[in-house]
């Protein structure tokens, strides 16, 4: 018989299928090939344990964890449902205790019971007393910390021992005694220096006061202060600031050929005056013609009556023409000059 393309996908698909489920639940901690039984407990926090978490009896793992939800019937309880292994029988005081794994945070449930059931072996879906255990009671049982206490508390007692100089914590403890009675001189010594300058201290918090009234009265002001800083920074980042650094360069030098130059003007300026003032005290000295011209007062003399005489002259010439010019058209003689009585030339004294 002949089996067709599609009876074999069919085929296929429902092997692949049982694969995937059975690979689900074989990593979720159930052999489906195992028989096993369904056990129930509450927990009012279960910190995070997850399904898959394994199951354990005295350290061998007998089931895990199938499922963790809320209990439908209380909201502040967790109801954790177990799969546990058929040959593994327990007795109605069986205890699952929540325990923590590692440091990490993984979680486990311990199932503790102190004999085999008879007769009475808790049946299938029914409920475990459970038990919530802290981090450091899993990771040291109460017998063994009580030792570990007893042997830290012999150890510590030595070192303790304030009498026993070999004790190296005593020892510390003894200095920290003094240093704390020296830290109690050196407050006792703050008190009186604060006491005594509690008015300045006052004062200077009073003054600390009106410079932080004045800077929130001037908030808007430093606000806008702040704005136009950012105005100009982000302009000069908007800019080229290589092109400035050699604008800036170029100014400089250019700064430099000017004083520069000033200087040699100074210089010659300098120069200048330096000639003039020596010119001017060989004029006031009457050296030179300059001098000679300012000084002689018999020159001033013939220039002030030279410039008089000149000016009566022209007055002459404007009032008595005929004196100095002859006009004749037939060549006839002209009248004589006759002096006038009132002219102002002949006046010496005017």
């Amino acid at each position: 018989m002949k089996i067709s393309n599609e009876a074999k996908i069919g085929l296929l698909a429902a092997i692949t299928l049982a694969v995937l489920i059975f690979g689900y639940k074989f990593l979720k901690g159930k052999n489906l090939l195992d028989k096993s039984y369904t056990y129930y407990v509450l927990y009012p926090h279960v910190d995070m344990l997850d399904a898959s978490a394994p199951v354990l009896t005295r350290g061998i793992k007998v089931g895990s964890v199938t499922k963790v939800v809320l209990n439908p019937k209380n909201i502040h309880e967790v109801l954790v449902t177990l799969d546990i292994k058929d040959e593994i029988q327990l007795p109605p005081d069986t205890k699952a205790i929540l325990m923590s794994t590692g440091l990490l945070g993984g979680k486990a449930i311990d199932l503790q019971f102190d004999h085999f059931c008879n007769g009475d072996c808790l049946p299938n879906k029914s409920f475990i007393t459970g038990i919530k255990s802290s981090v450091l009671a899993t990771m040291l049982p109460k017998e063994e910390l009580k030792e570990y206490l007893k042997i830290t508390g012999d150890q510590l007692g030595g070192l303790l021992d304030t009498s026993n100089s070999k004790g190296q914590i005593g020892h510390i403890v003894n200095d920290m005694r003094k240093t704390m009675a020296e830290m109690a001189k050196i407050s006792l010594s703050l008190n009186q220096i604060l006491a005594e300058n509690a008015k300045n201290i006052h004062g200077t918090m009073q003054n600390i006061d009106q410079i932080t009234t004045t800077l929130a009265k001037n908030s808007n002001a430093l606000g806008q202060t702040i704005s136009n800083f950012e105005q100009i920074s982000n302009k000069i980042n908007q800019s080229n600031p290589g092109q400035l650094v050699q604008n800036l360069d170029q100014t400089i030098l250019e700064s430099k050929k000017s004083i520069k130059d000033l200087s040699s003007t100074l210089e010659e300026s300098k120069k200048t005056i330096n000639g003039l003032n020596q010119t001017i005290s060989q004029i006031n000295n009457g050296q030179g013609t300059l001098g000679k011209l300012i000084q002689d007062k018999s020159l001033y003399n013939n220039l002030e009556k030279t410039s008089k005489n000149l000016d009566l002259l022209l007055q002459d010439l404007r009032l008595n023409p005929q004196r100095y010019i002859h006009v004749s058209v037939f060549r006839g003689k002209g009248e004589n000059y006759v002096k006038p009585t009132d002219d102002p030339a002949f006046d010496q004294n005017k």
